[in-house]
């Protein structure tokens, strides 16, 4: 499940890193975040749909909001930027917080350099 749930992930990162690097007045962008919101609205159902079904099944109430819990805090040091290539669990342990570091300075430079005159 997991694996099926990743590789739907892949061509989102894609499209989100395109849609990043074109900007809001390139003719191609509208199209573009439309294929996006349509892969999400699809990604989202299927997690509705088939893991928090089942999580609810085999999992007692404590248990889901300490993967809750969980979830917040992995958020907290998720990158906030598409890395397409970066597909397995074990690439988004090992790269994610690095990831992570990268982009949330990229994202500081890039406030500090529109506030500035």
């Amino acid at each position: 499940m997991v694996d099926d749930r990743m590789a739907e992930e892949e061509p989102a990162k894609e499209m989100l890193s395109r849609l990043e690097s074109l900007g809001p007045d390139d003719p191609d962008f509208l199209p573009l975040l439309e294929q996006l919101r349509l892969a999400v609205l699809a990604h989202a159902r299927a997690e509705e749909r088939y893991e928090f079904i089942k999580l609810r099944e085999v999992m007692d109430a404590a248990t889901l909001a300490q993967l809750a819990r969980a979830v917040k805090a992995a958020e907290a040091v998720a990158p906030t930027h598409p890395h397409p290539g970066i597909d397995t669990t074990t690439e988004n342990l090992v790269a994610g917080p690095a990831a992570a570091v990268v982009d949330r300075v990229r994202d500081a430079v890039r406030r500090a350099l529109s506030d500035s005159p």
